[in-house]
């Protein structure tokens, strides 16, 4: 069977790049379909360019104007939605960690325990519940106003003086 020429310069070139970006093992296997119209408007049909019709890997979908389209199953797309909130919410902690930190407290784990609260707390009042548009660094800020206990002050702290 003699490959399909597909139009665009290196389409197929690009594709197989794509795959491997998405870690897609042997992204030269993927399958990459044409769809095409036909007199009916109503119906359409796929043409295999590369690859196979059993590869459960996602499918390169190739419109009539050139446009590459992704079709991947609904477990793949909510797997990737979940990893997509786990690292948003990993990546919130790890900024939360780091405001706490470079403000100096005295127990991280009292701190923390108490950002939390206000995190749920402010959640609680606001129409928008979305976590990752609370200003961290001010949150912080908050809390070192309200609770100046939880946090070392450097000038507590007696220094040699430095002599010449």
């Amino acid at each position: 069977m003699e490959p399909i020429k597909i139009s665009g310069e290196n389409l197929l070139a690009k594709i197989n790049k794509m795959a491997s970006q998405l870690g897609i093992e042997n992204p030269t296997n993927v399958t990459v379909v044409r769809l095409e119209d036909t007199e009916d408007p109503n119906k359409k049909t796929l043409e295999l360019v590369q690859g196979t019709w059993e590869n459960k890997a996602p499918w390169f979908v190739i419109d009539s104007k050139d446009q590459v389209f992704v079709l991947s199953s609904l477990e793949s797309i909510l797997h990737l939605i979940k990893s997509l909130n786990e690292a948003k919410y990993e990546n919130f902690n790890l900024k939360l960690e780091k405001a706490i930190l470079e403000n100096l407290p005295v127990d991280f784990n009292d701190v923390w325990v108490v950002a939390m609260n206000e995190i749920q707390k402010r959640l609680a009042e606001s129409k928008n519940k979305n976590l990752l548009d609370i200003d961290i660094k001010k949150l912080v800020k908050d809390i070192k106003k309200n609770h100046p206990n939880l946090f070392m002050r450097l000038r507590d702290f007696q220094f040699p003086p430095t002599g010449g």
